[in-house]
């Protein structure tokens, strides 16, 4: 019954008539996937019968299945005959939002509103879980992105890691996950408003941003909840998706 039913999911494919084909692939095999019609454990079909399946080169097939493998969905074996399906991790549930937010099937005015009220939540977290050891990189990290506030494409990609480091001193996971899917779509917004900007107000803002940063971190390294709370209130709402 259960190689009938894998078979039934292989029937879904269809061949795929596209330029970006290795891409079609890789998103056909997710949504079975993803609907449970593969489970882990599956074998996929071989690269010979994936050709034959989708019509298309074994380049094709084989660059689909590596996007597959990144993305943590399945696992190659060499010499083996077809891929194996994976039991779906963080990874899996980090990349299905990431994907959802950078296509724009969630629209910035909410990514904004979420955020607003997600960061303060993980920074009172932050507030009293945190260890010796967050507040030691924290302040090693912020020391390293003043040294780089003037080298913005680093400084930007910092920034995002900064609030990665608060969602691990909160102790919750789904904050990591989270904080990990919308750092893509923080680090665009970001890079658009802060190289659109004049020399002297980049520099400005980047400033701006660490001294916000820092008095986070005091907070958090203070234990002062109210301080915390308004230091990442300021924060978002300085900053905030939805701005013009």
């Amino acid at each position: 019954m259960a190689n009938e039913e894998k078979q039934g999911a292989f029937e879904k494919f269809h061949p795929v008539e596209t330029k970006r084909a290795s891409e079609a692939i890789f998103e056909q095999v997710k949504n079975l996937i993803m609907r449970g019609e593969l489970k882990p454990g599956d074998r996929l079909p071989s690269e010979r019968n994936m050709m034959e399946l989708f019509h298309r080169s074994r380049p094709t097939v084989r660059e689909a299945l590596r996007m597959l493998e990144r993305s943590g969905y399945i696992r190659t074996i060499p010499g083996s005959n077809g891929a194996v399906v994976l039991k779906p991790n963080n990874k899996l549930l980090e990349n299905s939002l990431k994907d959802a937010l950078m296509v724009g099937h969630i629209s910035l005015a909410d990514i904004s509103e979420y955020r607003r009220s997600s960061e303060v939540t993980t920074v009172i977290w932050a507030v009293h879980r945190r260890t010796e050891e967050d507040i030691q990189a924290m302040e090693q990290y912020l020391a390293d992105m003043k040294n780089s506030i003037d080298d913005y494409e680093t400084f930007i990609s910092m920034d995002s890691h900064f609030h990665g480091l608060l969602a691990a001193a909160s102790q919750n996971k789904v904050s990591v996950i989270f904080n990990r899917a919308f750092s893509k779509v923080n680090q665009a917004f970001m890079k658009d408003k802060l190289l659109s900007l004049p020399p002297e107000e980049k520099h400005a803002m980047a400033c701006r941003v660490q001294a916000m940063h820092e008095a986070i971190f005091e907070a958090v390294r203070d234990q002062d909840e109210e301080r915390a709370k308004e230091a990442m209130l300021v924060h978002m709402n300085a900053f905030s998706l939805d701005l013009q």
